[in-house]
């Protein structure tokens, strides 16, 4: 039977929750401020109000399972009152899935990057490399066999211009808009080369010399997150946006 479900990828800066149903028809999604200090109720009248307009009714009415990923602890506990009486689960390592873990340490893997290996093995087959460009930047390397072998994290494009903005007196703030050209000749022009193109040297570098090391050529390369909206990448990255909800809908899947 057809169910719908409340997905939640919780960022430690911005939420992305989405109504779905179980056999992966897109309903409904919103994005918002992570707020690690809200109550179960606060929370429960927020995903109500947000999407009232989209749904036309409570989605806490529609809806009949939450499936959670988190990188904010506190929130679990959150999402699991504020669901009252419906089934949910929070992703983890220990979940059923179908992508295997080569790693020494599984239980270290964050949830996000779980879910985000388990969308893109529904898009692509393996090998991929998978970049989600938050307020860490992340990269997964999953092999042809469907398991995952690490990758890297660097910090997120907002959380280094904003770190700039922090040490730096004298640089004042500026639109984080993405200059034509590398070279600026304004401080404002020069600040958005560095921080906007400066950062898509970064994760195309980054890019060549994990699939280098990893010996991974033909990987699949696939991006999401909030600041890929502010960067250009070349075409060799497929852009999914919904990377880290289709991951959600997976596990709520095979979770049953």
């Amino acid at each position: 039977m057809t169910e719908h479900w409340l997905l939640l990828d919780i960022g430690n800066t911005h939420t992305v929750a989405g109504v779905f149903r179980s056999d992966g028809a897109r309903i409904a999604e919103m994005r918002f401020r992570t707020d690690p200090h809200c109550t179960a109720d606060e929370y429960r009248v927020q995903l109500r109000q947000l999407f009232a307009d989209q749904l036309g009714q409570s989605v806490w009415s529609l809806v009949e399972r939450v499936v959670l990923s988190t990188v904010v602890p506190a929130l679990e506990r959150i999402v699991a009152q504020a669901s009252g009486t419906l089934p949910w689960i929070s992703v983890n390592s220990r979940l059923q899935r179908d992508f295997a873990l080569d790693l020494p340490h599984p239980e270290q893997l964050g949830a996000d990057r779980l879910c985000n290996v388990a969308g893109a093995m529904q898009l692509a087959p393996a090998p991929l490399l998978i970049v989600d460009a938050g307020t860490a930047t992340t990269f997964c390397l999953v092999h042809p066999e469907r398991g995952y072998i690490g990758g890297a994290i660097v910090p997120g494009l907002e959380t280094s211009w904003r770190a700039l903005q922090g040490r730096a007196a004298k640089l004042f703030a500026v639109e984080l808009i993405r200059p034509g050209n590398a070279v600026g000749n304004t401080t404002e022009t020069q600040i958005q080369s560095g921080v906007l193109q400066g950062y898509e040297a970064l994760i195309e570098g980054m890019a060549d010399r994990l699939l280098a090391d990893a010996g991974l050529a033909d990987a699949t390369l696939i991006a999401t997150g909030g600041c890929v909206r502010l960067i250009r990448l070349s075409e060799r990255f497929r852009q999914e946006p919904d990377l880290t909800l289709l991951g959600l809908l997976r596990y709520g899947q095979l979770n049953g």
